[in-house]
């Protein structure tokens, strides 16, 4: 019998396969799944996806000090670019075990699910 982690984890692979079915760009909806769901596994301010190049742009805080209590100076961005061949696979590299993400992965699946019943699944 499957746990609850790992059914919630093959939703979420059900998901991102079809929010990845679109041929220039995904729907509204999608493009914010995606982006949630790459700041969330980067932890990062922000995420931009050329869809058309295969490119995300992260953009992380830099620490004030090497002390993790401290808080990080949003106004001094360091910006990453990442290139991929697959989004689909890219984004289930993303997933990841722990409560933090089961809890996040649910709130998503709450949030975005309704989009595959929707038909929601062609570019915008």
């Amino acid at each position: 019998m499957e746990s609850r982690e790992e059914i919630v984890r093959q939703e979420m692979r059900n998901l991102i396969a079809a929010s990845c079915l679109f041929e220039k760009r995904p729907s509204k909806e999608f493009t914010a799944f995606h982006k949630n769901l790459l700041n969330f596994f980067f932890n990062s301010i922000d995420v931009n996806i050329d869809y058309e190049n295969n490119l995300i742009s992260i953009w992380n805080s830099k620490p004030l000090t090497m002390d993790p209590i401290r808080l990080y100076d949003l106004n001094e961005a360091i910006s990453d670019r990442v290139g991929y061949n697959d989004l689909e696979e890219t984004l289930i590299g993303c997933l990841e075990e722990g409560q933090l993400q089961y809890n996040f992965y649910k709130k998503l699946l709450f949030e975005y699910g309704d989009s595959i019943k929707d038909g929601d699944m062609l570019s915008a």
